[in-house]
């Protein structure tokens, strides 16, 4: 499972810092403690340092955005620090979510391009996917695996970026471990696993999720059918 809210549906709710200035991100060497120190009374990072923004505001959080200023003040690609100012996540993109999801910060660099960096500050995946979908009902099925799009195609990417279920579905639906629910086209759904091995053809209307091995879906002749893991169809 924006104007920069994320393109991502996931990130629909949360919060997004963006940059304001449009432009080519230049990444620079990475920093892991900004210079300054922690105002507790107003609850502010103080930064010493002129390269990056002076005052950054907590309100109330554990975690704040801060970004790179150029030489005219002016604020550039936007970062995550901690009270501590320790760096969590590089002041490299145009955008980021400002807390984790699922272990994630969602980052965006100007071309609109979403990537993902780790609770401990890794970049997992460069910004390139039209969409990274962490929803909570798919992680409920299996939380090792994201969904995510590129050039209208759906696929799914475990937690280090490596891509599990290639990009190239129109839609894709995670209804059990190892099963995955695919569309040839409109109303035309199929059962496969993770290695794209297909187990039903495409004759479903929806998707539907498996629970205690099976699930009920409809073909196109209106009758409901019991589907089964193994892929066993039984007219309901």
């Amino acid at each position: 499972m924006a104007t920069i809210v994320f393109i991502s549906d996931s990130c629909q709710g949360q919060d997004v810092t963006k940059a304001t200035k449009i432009g080519v991100e230049k990444t620079v060497l990475p920093i892991s403690q900004l210079q300054g120190k922690y105002n507790a009374v107003e609850d502010i990072w103080e930064n010493q340092d002129a390269a990056y923004e002076q005052f950054i505001r907590f309100d109330g959080e554990s975690l704040a955005t801060f970004y790179r200023t150029n030489a005219n003040g002016d604020l550039g690609t936007v970062g995550i620090i901690d009270k501590e100012g320790k760096v969590i996540v590089q002041p490299n993109y145009f955008s980021t979510t400002t807390k984790p999801h699922f272990g994630f910060f969602e980052v965006q660099d100007s071309k609109q391009r979403v990537g993902l960096v780790n609770v401990k500050g890794v970049q997992v995946v460069t910004p390139q996917y039209e969409s990274v979908f962490l929803d909570a009902g798919l992680m409920a099925i299996d939380s090792t695996i994201i969904k995510v799009a590129k050039d209208g195609k759906q696929g799914f990417i475990d937690h280090s970026g490596a891509i599990v279920v290639p990009l190239k579905y129109q839609a894709l639906d995670l209804v059990g471990k190892n099963r995955v629910m695919y569309m040839e086209s409109s109303q035309h759904w199929g059962l496969m696993d993770y290695a794209s091995k297909i187990i039903t053809d495409p004759v479903f209307t929806s998707s539907n999720i498996f629970v205690d091995g099976k699930t009920v879906l409809q073909q196109a002749d209106g009758e409901q059918y019991v589907v089964f893991e193994d892929g066993r169809i039984v007219k309901k």
